[in-house]
């Protein structure tokens, strides 16, 4: 009989930094499975941005703990993770962004995260591709950067596996196990594990999984995606991060080019239940020609890059992230099940959040509760619904669409 403190469903970002946060407070036996490779789905498609400033003053503190952490585990393993701390710049074209960008300064100093406003020729030196003229404000998050978070993942479970935890890959949990109200274990396609903790960080597929006994995790599998530009000198180099939320776009140093990621104002979304079972080969595109999806935020992204009609983009990545109708993620205990706890629905900032989440997780299951204000996470949040309706899809859908525009 296999029996552990606590299993951990899903071998992603999530899941590996929960694992090493348990095995940093405690000496509690922990198992991570994964039904394919480890970092495989959506924690090796993200463009890897790490902010602290953010529109969801709930966020910040989980954005800092990760930048933090990133320096603990470089020191843990005595090697380097490459964060690039390029910093980013927030640009405001209009009176909304400008008072959201102001909520969101104040905000991140009153958790002593840097931030400065930069003058024309700051700006000039930290993205010189920029068309300046429609801009009204700006604001440099300095400790920002970006990050491989495949890499990041996989130190995650290095310094994990250091403090005894063990991971097992292409093995499928197909059930959870419950003894009246408490987690009992779960099953797999080897046979039963037995834990009276279990954790759902299963990214696109936790809901599905719940379902089986009954609990709706309120989230969905949302399109995100980006582009790359070939190295050219007039755009490329190690500028700072570009955050545009009045043309809903973000650019990134890449090799010598851009990463260039846009939102659509209507984001695609699925249902969990007709995903294939390895994400490594899907493609969430559609059918489209995902040439015309940038090509329909040409216009607005020429007004701030000009050049980009000169650029040359050499590819296009896709994936899919969880996404709740509140831009909120979920995370914490359920309620009617003893032992029974989700860490879901990043909204697209799992690799921003994860030091954030794996530290509330571990307090949650070791210590019982979290120093950190979780409210705004709760699981039962949204009351019961169910999370395959194509009406609540669309819900989720639109709050891709929105990311970045609601102060809260």
């Amino acid at each position: 009989m296999s029996f552990y403190d606590h299993i951990i469903v899903g071998g992603g970002i999530l899941g590996a930094s929960i694992a090493y946060h348990i095995s940093k407070r405690s000496n509690d036996t922990i198992l991570v499975l994964e039904r394919n490779e480890f970092a495989s789905a959506a924690s090796s498609r993200s463009a890897g941005l790490v902010l602290q400033g953010s529109t969801k003053k709930s966020n910040i503190p989980l954005a800092k703990k990760t930048v933090e952490v990133i320096a603990t585990l470089e020191e843990e393993l005595g090697e380097t993770l490459e964060y690039h701390k390029t910093g980013s710049l927030r640009l405001a074209s209009s009176k909304e962004r400008v008072d959201e960008l102001n909520y969101m300064i104040d905000a991140a100093r009153s958790f002593k995260i840097d931030v400065s406003i930069p003058d024309e020729q700051d700006i000039a030196q930290l993205a010189p591709w920029l068309d300046q003229q429609e801009i009204q404000k700006a604001a440099f998050f300095s400790s920002d950067g970006y990050v491989d978070s495949y890499r990041l993942t996989w130190q995650y479970i290095k310094a994990a596996k250091n403090n005894g935890v063990k991971f097992s890959s292409n093995l499928a949990a197909t059930g959870i196990l419950i003894e009246g109200d408490k987690i009992r274990g779960i099953e797999t396609k080897s046979g039963e594990m037995f834990s009276s903790n279990l954790i759902l960080a299963g990214g696109v597929w936790t809901s599905l999984f719940a379902s089986q006994v009954q609990v709706p995790i309120a989230m969905a599998p949302v399109r995100s995606h980006y582009w790359l530009t070939e190295p050219d000198p007039i755009y490329g180099g190690e500028g700072a991060i570009t955050i545009m939320p009045d043309i809903s776009a973000y650019t990134r140093p890449e090799l010598g080019g851009l990463l260039i990621g846009v939102q659509e104002n209507e984001c695609a979304v699925f249902d969990a239940r007709k995903l294939p079972e390895d994400l490594q080969y899907f493609s969430p595109t559609l059918g489209e020609d995902h040439w015309d999806i940038l090509l329909n935020s040409y216009s607005d992204l020429s007004r701030v890059f000009p050049k980009i009609e000169n650029a040359n983009f050499a590819s296009y990545i896709s994936g899919l992230s969880s996404y709740t109708p509140d831009g909120e993620i979920i995370l914490g205990s359920i309620t009617e099940i003893d032992g029974l706890y989700v860490a879901a629905g990043d909204c697209g900032s799992g690799v921003s959040l994860s030091g954030g989440i794996g530290s509330i997780m571990s307090e949650l299951i070791v210590k019982g509760r979290s120093d950190f204000d979780i409210e705004s996470f709760k699981p039962d949040r949204f009351g019961k619904v169910d999370p395959f309706d194509s009406e609540f899809l669309k819900r989720c859908a639109r709050a891709r669409s929105a990311k970045s525009r609601k102060i809260k």
